[in-house]
């Protein structure tokens, strides 16, 4: 059998860099029988068939999971496996180093080649990998319908995809990018701090809606259905003030105010000329830089530390906008 490059699909699976760290479970086989016994120990709700094409088969993956997040990659060598995945509660970015995957659902059928990027929707479908090496980031569906629901006020009855592939190269090139970033920071546990974590839920769930067909890239944002005045405001910042050291979300602070988070956005850009999302980077910016302000010579804390701990993702990121709004590094604040 021949990958779409003409190739022979066979030859040994790829060593995924060596030994993966000890939280990231992997494995590799020879055998189609324990290939078979991982696969049923791992899944339970699906159905997946694998016909190995000669004797030099070989199995191998990885994954790693850190709160709604998860990165896998799995590679058949000699071998296509066809599953049939019921409705599930993950959504699941996949991008094909080599071989070939072919996709069957609702919305029609889709053929993947080497180097493609290609979603499987959490509403079921047919799968076949045809002597793949693919990688692939899952993120729980309600943290996905929870972020549409927040920036465009559909509701989340209405939000799904109708497309399986990406709807430009420039948006497959910031997904792989994201995709880059989260297989990163699990693997490192680097995503480990809670408020790192959410920013990387948000941005996955966020690079998705942008990425891959669905209604919200077509729906009118819904006028806010409540009233919007300074009092929703000031009740939403008193919540951020009190919780910014927690990883709080839009639909949290919404809550705390009173109204649905499309509302709370209205709010604050006519009161405050800013989003809640916004004042909240604010606040724990300010806290960086009392913790920065205080620290004393030789008790350990780094300007590295001190971003985690508050929520900044990107260090040169957090010394931009420290500077910013502080006219010094943050490096400056701590040595003085």
């Amino acid at each position: 059998m021949q990958d779409q490059d003409g190739r022979q699909c066979s030859g040994s699976a790829e060593t995924v860099g060596g030994l993966p760290p000890p939280h990231i479970g992997r494995i590799f086989t020879r055998s189609p029988d324990e290939h078979h016994a991982w696969i049923r120990s791992r899944y339970t709700d699906h159905e997946r068939r694998v016909r190995a094409h000669a004797r030099d088969f070989a199995f191998s993956s990885e994954f790693g999971a850190l709160g709604a997040l998860a990165v896998v990659r799995s590679s058949y060598t000699a071998a296509s496996a066809e599953v049939f995945w019921p409705p599930a509660r993950d959504i699941l970015v996949s991008h094909v180093v080599s071989g070939r995957s072919r996709h069957r659902w609702d919305g029609g059928e889709v053929l993947v080649g080497r180097h493609g990027t290609m979603l499987f929707p959490p509403y079921g479908y047919e799968h076949l990998h045809e002597c793949s090496d693919s990688r692939g980031v899952t993120l729980r569906m309600d943290v996905l319908l929870r972020v549409a629901e927040e920036t465009t006020g559909l509701a989340r009855a209405d939000i799904r995809f109708t497309g399986l592939l990406p709807v430009s190269p420039l948006a497959q090139r910031h997904w792989l990018a994201t995709a880059d970033y989260v297989r990163h920071g699990i693997y490192s546990l680097a995503l480990e701090s809670p408020l790192l974590l959410a920013a990387a839920e948000q941005m996955v769930a966020a690079s998705l809606l942008a990425t891959f067909p669905n209604t919200t890239m077509s729906a009118a944002l819904r006028a806010p259905r409540d009233t919007a005045t300074p009092a929703t405001v000031r009740r939403a910042m008193a919540f951020i003030d009190a919780r910014a050291g927690e990883p709080i979300t839009l639909t949290d602070i919404a809550a705390a105010a009173g109204v649905v988070p499309r509302t709370l956005q209205y709010a604050f850009r006519r009161h405050r000329d800013t989003s809640p999302t916004g004042y909240l980077r604010q606040v724990r910016l300010a806290r960086a830089h009392e913790q920065l302000s205080a620290a004393q010579p030789g008790d350990g804390t780094t300007v590295a530390a001190v971003a985690v701990r508050w929520g900044f993702t990107r260090p040169h990121r957090f010394a931009t906008a420290y500077r910013q709004a502080y006219d010094r590094s943050p490096a400056q604040t701590l040595r003085t």
